[in-house]
């Protein structure tokens, strides 16, 4: 019997040649074969912003004028839509400055982060006024929340760029914020920035990429 077993077994082996591993898959592939869920925000883009909250089971997107919050187990499903575009003003002086209204002249958002057990940092350009706010995501997994308070926004200035083709890093440590992101306008002064918390406010020197290729970054925390 044993002998049958092992028999059978080398010649299922033998018959099923195995197949080299894939490393790509096209979309349509994926669409057809592997259940791929999509979601999308009607007339946005930029979806540059993730933040994965497993405690409450959402993750959180940022992107042009909006942030959502959408379900781990099924992003199609449940989802919640948040709009925060830019004030008019903030547009209209964003264009009066030389931007284009449609493409840059908006509020992209660039920065999430969990703040505690019922909020989430999201910072925006702002139309070239970087801006902050503390979204409210509530408690439980079950009744999913996303609210902003536009009584309580604050200066984004050194949290996130002006300009939304620039990049940024950032890591919250306990309540204190370190971001490393362009401080002026043209993006000509990259520095690092710690915000937040108890302690004053406190950057690199200005203009000095020595600060960003030496060891004086230890010194500074």
């Amino acid at each position: 019997m044993i002998a049958a077993l092992v028999l059978l077994w080398t010649a299922v082996l033998g018959a099923a040649s195995p197949s080299p591993p894939r490393l790509r898959f096209s979309f349509q592939e994926l669409q057809a074969q592997h259940g791929l869920r999509t979601f999308r925000l009607a007339r946005t883009c930029c979806y540059e912003a993730l933040l994965v909250d497993e405690e409450r089971g959402r993750l959180f997107v940022g992107a042009e004028n909006h942030v959502a919050s959408l379900s781990l187990d099924n992003i199609s499903k449940r989802a919640k839509k948040l709009a925060w575009p830019a004030p008019v003003e903030w547009r209209e002086e964003c264009n009066w400055a030389g931007k284009d209204i449609g493409t840059e002249c908006m509020n992209f958002v660039k920065l999430l982060h969990a703040y505690n057990r019922s909020h989430v940092l999201a910072c925006g350009t702002g139309a070239f006024h970087p801006t902050c706010a503390f979204l409210e995501v509530g408690h439980r997994p079950e009744e999913p929340v996303l609210r902003l308070d536009p009584r309580r926004l604050e200066d984004g200035k050194g949290k996130s760029p002006y300009d939304p083709r620039h990049r940024a890093a950032s890591v919250l440590v306990g309540e204190e914020l370190y971001s490393g992101v362009a401080a002026d306008l043209m993006g000509r002064d990259f520095t690092i920035f710690r915000s937040l918390g108890q302690r004053p406010s406190l950057r690199t020197e200005p203009h000095d990429s020595r600060w960003l290729n030496e060891n004086k970054i230890r010194e500074w925390r």
